[in-house]
């Protein structure tokens, strides 16, 4: 009797949350921070899907929250982002896309040595991409199985 009040609870539950989803977000349930950033977006508001219109209201409200310098980074990134060609944006969604498909564990042995690369002086870090590209396809994957068949640090003893 306790399971079926449970699951008749987690189904209403589950089904109001799904119906919020699907009917987006009002532009008068914006804060007026939120509402002047997108203000562009104000005469279409109501034909945007209701995903676009929570991620572009999460956006704005993180947006809204960022200091000066923040901003100017984040736009540096978005023009960069803007400048690429199609075929490097799609490359990196790609590469997004599987880096999510990792397990934490393998995450963060990936945004480690990313930390790593980026504390080393630009000397050194010139001299790995000259040395990598200059592999053949065969070194290259020999490296990158070498590297994921090693030991982690966690597993030293």
């Amino acid at each position: 009797m306790k399971a079926r009040i449970l699951l008749a609870f987690a189904t209403l539950m589950f089904a109001t949350f799904a119906a919020a989803q699907d009917a987006g977000v009002a532009w008068d349930e914006l804060n007026e921070e939120q509402q002047r950033i997108l203000s562009g977006f104000a005469e279409n508001w109501d034909t945007l899907d209701a995903e676009r219109q929570a991620r572009l209201s999460m956006g704005a409200d993180r947006w809204g929250r960022m200091s000066p310098e923040q901003r100017e980074k984040a736009q540096g990134r978005f023009q960069q982002w803007r400048d690429l060609s199609p075929d490097k944006k799609d490359q990196i969604r790609n590469r997004y896309r599987q880096f999510r498909e990792m397990s934490p564990d393998d995450q963060k042995r990936v945004r480690d040595n990313f930390r790593r690369f980026q504390r080393m002086s630009i000397e050194r870090r010139k001299q790995l991409r000259e040395r990598y590209r200059d592999l053949t396809p065969e070194q290259r994957k020999r490296l990158r199985d070498r590297a994921s068949d090693r030991p982690r640090a966690t597993d030293r003893s």
